[in-house]
């Protein structure tokens, strides 16, 4: 079970999670940080959701590509734990053409 944290971008109104964490508190936090570093997200919503390990391993796969995509530096991928940083990292290079490694995949 994660928080979730879905941002609600102003120019098409389309939703994505910017977040995944353990509490309630934390992801509220998460949101307002968000809202204030992001002036194209509208607004940010807090949901408890159930995920499988792949379903984790897709956010955070489009959480690379999203970054790579606004130009963040790969640097980035430090702050997170793994399995999830190799998975973020393949969706980073898959989408600066970097190829794709596949680890992180297994089990998913």
């Amino acid at each position: 079970m994660y928080f979730a944290v879905f941002a609600t971008r102003r120019a098409d109104l389309g939703e994505w999670i910017v977040s995944l964490v353990s509490t309630e508190a934390l992801a509220r936090v998460v949101g307002w940080r968000t809202l204030e570093d992001m002036p194209w997200v509208l607004r940010c919503r807090v949901k408890k959701v159930y995920l499988t390990r792949a379903q984790v391993f897709a956010v955070v796969t489009e959480w690379g590509r999203t970054d790579a995509a606004r130009g963040r530096p790969m640097g980035a991928a430090e702050a997170i734990p793994e399995p999830y940083r190799q998975v973020y990292l393949d969706g980073y290079r898959r989408a600066t053409g970097g190829g794709d490694s596949s680890r992180g995949q297994a089990g998913a």
